[in-house]
């Protein structure tokens, strides 16, 4: 099985951290002839990462082959079994998807100290996004629940996104009024089964923003 993309894009890191709440073996390599390839466009003609190539299966999005993952991997399962449960994380990875993602993109990409009529539109719903996210926590260390989940391994990539992209527009006080996002924030980064993969995403991401010369989590653009 083979997970094609970077660790600096938060959507291969969110399948990634699945693999490694799951205690899977998947290898993570990059396209050798790069994803604007006809050998790439033939497995996905969106040019996108990540895609995931498992046999004759080939499974682009990562939201979709995060649950490819819980299904396949042996492990913990990553989403719950109740139905309700699991309609609460999946209500979390889809406002990460839905709002939090874009809005943070949005503000990635504007100079800072740009045109304040795009950057305080995107910052505004940067941070609305994070309130939806702060009313649907739990607020017990994990998204939803006792154990990892599926919304855990997609919230820390955008989660990290928009601090990042805000702090850089000047907001200082980013968990302000959201205690459970912050107490959310604190505990997953310290969770003994993630936390060595959540250190392999750092140096990544570190060693990109060196190389492009700017704070960034990843190639937004061609990620999802």
């Amino acid at each position: 099985m083979k997970l094609y993309g970077a660790l600096s894009s938060p959507f291969v890191a969110r399948c990634w951290l699945a693999v490694t709440a799951k205690g899977g073996s998947v290898d993570l390599v990059e396209y050798p002839d790069g994803i604007t390839s006809a050998g790439y466009r033939a497995l996905n003609p969106m040019s996108k990462i990540p895609v995931l190539v498992d046999g004759d299966v080939v499974i682009p999005e990562s939201a979709v082959i995060c649950e490819y993952l819980d299904a396949v991997l042996p492990g913990p399962p990553l989403l719950p079994g109740a139905a309700a449960a699991r309609a609460r994380v999946r209500l979390l990875c889809r406002i990460a998807d839905l709002y939090l993602f874009p809005s943070a993109i949005d503000l990635l990409v504007a100079p800072v100290g740009g045109d304040a009529a795009v950057i305080e539109p995107a910052m505004a719903s940067t941070v609305a996004a994070l309130g939806h996210l702060e009313h649907f926590l739990d607020d017990i260390g994990f998204a939803y629940g006792t154990s990892i989940t599926l919304a855990d391994c997609t919230l820390h990539g955008g989660v990290a996104l928009a601090l990042m992209v805000l702090g850089n527009h000047g907001m200082k006080n980013r968990f302000d009024g959201r205690p459970k996002l912050a107490a959310w924030w604190g505990a997953i980064r310290q969770d003994p089964v993630l936390k060595p993969a959540l250190e392999r995403i750092k140096e990544v991401v570190v060693a990109y923003e060196r190389q492009r010369g700017f704070a960034a989590p990843g190639a937004q653009a061609d990620s999802r």
